[in-house]
């Protein structure tokens, strides 16, 4: 049995915004695509949470990613078998906004 993944209020918002952007200026197959692929890594995620790297900036985080211009930042609470998503984050941003690379 895998990690519970447990969505802060912030993944939940920058997920939407992605999905929002994707639903602006992309097709359903896009949206559908990266859905998708965020549905595999969580269920990666859930099985090794230790997989991907350890963030550089925010201390006890980890960043993974999803399609080359979105990566997930959580954090993992082992004693609890916990997976805390934090952020979704777009990796086309300008870094020195971004507190999460």
């Amino acid at each position: 049995m895998g990690y519970e993944i447990v969505w802060t209020p912030t993944a939940l918002r920058t997920f939407q915004k992605n999905i929002d952007y994707l639903e602006e200026h992309w097709t359903e197959r896009e949206i559908t695509i990266f859905v998708t692929r965020t549905s595999h890594f969580l269920n990666t995620l859930s099985q090794a949470p230790l997989i991907f790297r350890e963030s550089y900036k925010v201390k006890n985080t980890r960043i993974g990613l999803i399609v080359k211009q979105v990566s997930v930042v959580y954090r993992v609470k082992p004693r609890k078998k916990v997976i805390e998503l934090i952020a979704f984050i777009d990796n086309r941003a300008d870094t020195k906004k971004s507190r999460w690379k």
